[in-house]
C-alpha cells in the first residue's frame, strides 16, 4: 500500500455538496499536486480559484485530522474543497502516480546534496510548505 485507504463517502459526510463538487473539481483540472505520499498520509499543495496555492494533510481514513492552510479551514475548522480535491486525487491516482509522489522530496533532498548544497535538508523541509519553492527547486518555472 503506497496511500491512506480513504473513505471518500465518510470524507464528503457532512459536508456541503456544493463544496465536494467544487473540490472534485479542482481535482479534475490538475489543481492538486502531491508532494509527499504515504500510508500514513498525505501531503498536497492544492491550487484555488484565485491562484493561491493551500498545503493540505490529511492521514485519516476518513480525513477527520486533516489540515488546511484555506481561511475557510482557518477560521473555522471545516473541511474545506482542498481536502476533498487531494483525497479525490489520491483516490484517482494509479500506482505509478502515487510512487513517484512518494518519492518525490527524497528525490529533491538527493539532487540537492550532490549539488552539494550546504543548506539542502533545510530548502526541502521549506519546500513542504512552499509550492513556488518546490517548483523552482524541481527546476519548474515559477510565474
Amino acid at each position: 500500500m503506497i496511500a491512506p485507504e480513504f473513505d471518500y463517502d465518510a470524507v464528503c459526510r457532512d459536508m456541503p455538496e456544493a463544496r465536494v463538487m467544487r473540490g472534485e473539481a479542482y481535482a479534475a483540472k490538475g489543481w492538486v499536486d502531491l508532494v509527499e505520499v504515504s500510508p500514513s498520509g498525505v501531503l498536497a499543495h492544492v491550487t484555488g480559484e484565485r491562484g493561491i496555492a493551500y498545503v493540505v494533510e490529511v492521514s485519516a481514513r476518513n480525513a477527520s485530522d486533516a489540515r488546511c492552510t484555506c481561511p475557510d479551514f482557518a477560521d473555522g475548522g471545516l473541511r474545506c474543497k482542498h481536502v476533498v480535491a487531494t483525497v479525490f486525487t489520491v483516490l484517482d491516482t494509479d500506482d505509478a502516480g502515487l510512487e513517484a509522489a512518494a518519492g518525490r522530496l527524497s528525490r529533491l533532498a538527493d539532487l540537492l546534496e550532490m549539488e552539494g548544497r550546504d543548506d539542502g535538508p533545510d530548502l526541502v523541509d521549506r519546500a513542504r510548505r512552499d509550492p513556488a519553492l518546490l517548483r523552482e527547486l524541481e527546476g519548474e518555472e515559477v510565474g
